[in-house]
Formats: structure tokens, C-alpha cells, sequence
């Protein structure tokens, strides 16, 4: 029987980590094993029906054949519910950030046409999970993670031992690339591309374990700051830096302080100036005679570094900051004032970048 929610699920935003779910409490027929604290009460959905999990696991891993494996031995088990399996997920959605739990209680294998769309690291909090990809095969482990590279040529599958159950973070994309450009200062010359496997036990992946430490208790304290509402840009930052310090990629060399040209030097520059007054009237002179630079030496930076000129970093700037805000928008708020906070003055137009941005109208990310 299906006790989980209707086919075409997606996970809503949890509005200050709001808890709803669904209209009635999910109780899994088997307790899923591994599950953190800051999660148990966060059970999204359960089932013992094979296709029912692969219909609410789309919003997960996207289309995928789900098959039960007779005693974890390679066979296929029956189609429909078996004595061992039970598809269980637990989730918290914070705004491009899901932390979650996944676990099917028996051995099973995963093929989807295509990876999912966002970065998805797969922990195993329990035995261990087998990833595969045309590009190669990881094995993870409770000290070894698989981050399979995201929206890639299919086939994708995962293998899943009896004993396994799994912490997913799954960080969207976008934001991920986004967020190593303003690391950087300047637009990437090549696609992100992480090694498939993520060593747990050793020194540089520290920071990771941490952030994955911190998340996991301002989720559990019920007074933290992101409980209020406050402070999840900054935690999902914090998150994405901690991966991109922490994890080899092709632009780990980069992050770790290769010498910039000049220009490099002027962009980051700029870009500081414009975090610290994103506020206020940003005017492109001033912000060079700050910076004892020329207009023309900024926009040549902003050309070469980033492909976009400094207006236009501007206003996607002030686009994030006010999706944020709408977001943990306090009730009564509305789109007009948290626009203009942030220096969106022409409303009409705010309202169409906002949509080609972000694929919905500010309003509904207010009322999420």
C-alpha cells in the first residue's frame, strides 16, 4: 500500500524549515536504519510497492527502473512488494540545498536514463553503494562518497548492498556554478567537473565534515537562526564553499590561490564594493574612483573575467538577494518592499528579469 504522496511529488521549499508534510503522519512498515536526528521527523515518504517507490523517487533521481535483488545476490525479486524492502525518504529542502535520507532496506539496483540535474553526494551511513556512469564506477562508503558528474549521457545506476542506507546532499547545479564564480572573480573557462570519488578520512575533506556537522545541528537546535528563518543563504554558501575547498575538481588549483592577472585582481575588488553596498545606488564612476581605478579598467575586468559588464553583475546580484528575502520573507511582507530594499526601482521590469531568472514570478517565491 502506498503511504507516501501522490505520483508527480516535487519537494517544496521548507518555508523556515517548516515541517508539514503530508496530511497524515507516514509510519514506515520497517525503521530505516542510519537516519540522522535533525531528519526522523522529516519522513516525506514510505512504501513497501516497488513501482510506488519509483514513482515518488523521481523527484529524487529523476526517471529510473527500480529492481528488488533477491538476497543481494544479483536476481531480480518480485515486482511488487517484498518481505524486506521499504522505500523510505526523509528530506529538508532549504532553498538551493537538500539534505536527505534514503533507504530501501533490502538490496536493490537503480538505472536511470540520465544522472540527475544537480550535484547529488551519495554518503552511505551503512554498508555501501556502487555508482556508475559511462565515465567510470565509484564505490561508496561510510569514508567514501560518490558524486556522480550531474545531467550527464545515461545510463546512471546505483547498486545498493542489503545493509546500505544513505545521506544525499543535493545542491543544485546553478547555484553551485554560480557560487565558483564569485570565488573565483571571473567566468569559468570549462565545465565543473569534481573527481567521482570523495575520500571522507583524509585532511582536505575536513571542511566538508564540518559543514555537514553545522547543518546537521541547526537543523536538530529548534532555536538556531535557520529555524527563524535567518541565515540559510549564508549556511548553503558556507556548504558550497566547504565542497569546492574540500573536493578535487578542475579548478581546485584555482581556488587554492593561483597568482591572478591584474584584471582578476580589479574584478574581485569590485565585487566586494558591490557586496558591501548592494543596497544602496551602485554608480559605476564612483565605484571606480573607490577603487582608484577607470570605468573602462572595470568593464574590460568584468568582460575578460566574468562575460557580463558590471551593470548587469549588479542586478543579478540584486536578484538573488531578493529571492532570499522572499523566501524567508516574514508573513506581511511583500514583493514591492523587499524589491525596493534592494534597489529595484522599476517594479515591471524587476518582475520580468525576476521570471527569465529564476522560471517563476517573485510572488510565488513569496508564497512558498
Amino acid at each position: 500500500m502506498n503511504t507516501g504522496e501522490p505520483e508527480g511529488l516535487r519537494l517544496s521549499r521548507l518555508r523556515k524549515l517548516d515541517t508539514s508534510r503530508i496530511g497524515t503522519r507516514v509510519q514506515p512498515r520497517i525503521k530505516p536504519r542510519g537516519v540522522p536526528p535533525a531528519l526522523r521527523d522529516r519522513l516525506l515518504y514510505s512504501t513497501v510497492e516497488v513501482k510506488v517507490a519509483e514513482s515518488l523517487g523521481r523527484s529524487v533521481l529523476g526517471r529510473h527502473r527500480l529492481s528488488v535483488l533477491a538476497d543481494g545476490l544479483g536476481a531480480d525479486g518480485p515486482a511488487g512488494a517484498t518481505e524486506e524492502f521499504c522505500a523510505t525518504w526523509h528530506a529538508v529542502r532549504f532553498r538551493d540545498v537538500v539534505l536527505g535520507h534514503l533507504d530501501y532496506g533490502a538490496a536493490v539496483e537503480v538505472v536511470a536514463e540520465h544522472p540527475p540535474n544537480d550535484w547529488m553526494l551519495i554518503m552511505p551511513t551503512n554498508g555501501s553503494v556502487t555508482a556508475t556512469t559511462p565515465v567510470g564506477t565509484t564505490v561508496a562508503s561510510p569514508i567514501c562518497a560518490a558524486l556522480p558528474a550531474p545531467g550527464g549521457p545515461g545510463p546512471f545506476t546505483l547498486r545498493c548492498e542489503p545493509s546500505t542506507s544513505q545521506l544525499l546532499v543535493i545542491i543544485d547545479h546553478q547555484a553551485l556554478v554560480a557560487h565558483l564564480r564569485r570565488l573565483l572573480g571571473r567566468s569559468l573557462d570549462e565545465p565543473l567537473v569534481f573527481d567521482p570519488g570523495m575520500n571522507l578520512a583524509v585532511g582536505r575533506a575536513s571542511r566538508w565534515n564540518f559543514a555537514i556537522q553545522m547543518l546537521h545541528a541547526e537543523l536538530l537546535d529548534p532555536g538556531s537562526l535557520i529555524h527563524q528563518g535567518v541565515g540559510i543563504g549564508q549556511l548553503e554558501e558556507f556548504l558550497m564553499s566547504s565542497l569546492l575547498f574540500g573536493h578535487r575538481s578542475n579548478y581546485s588549483r584555482q581556488l587554492e590561490g593561483v597568482a591572478r592577472p591584474v584584471e582578476h585582481r580589479v574584478t574581485r575588488a569590485a565585487q566586494n564594493f558591490i557586496e558591501m553596498h548592494l543596497a544602496e545606488p551602485l554608480q559605476i564612476p564612483l565605484m571606480a574612483k573607490a577603487l582608484g581605478v577607470s570605468v573602462r579598467t572595470i568593464e574590460t575586468a568584468f568582460r575578460a573575467d566574468l562575460g557580463t559588464t558590471p551593470t548587469s553583475y549588479i542586478k543579478e546580484r540584486r536578484l538573488e538577494r531578493i529571492r532570499a528575502d522572499l523566501a524567508d520573507a516574514e508573513p506581511g511582507s511583500t514583493v514591492t518592499e523587499i524589491a525596493l530594499r534592494w534597489g529595484m526601482v522599476h517594479l515591471g521590469r524587476f518582475a520580468a528579469d525576476y521570471r527569465a531568472r529564476f522560471g517563476e514570478a517573485p510572488s510565488r517565491t513569496l508564497r512558498h
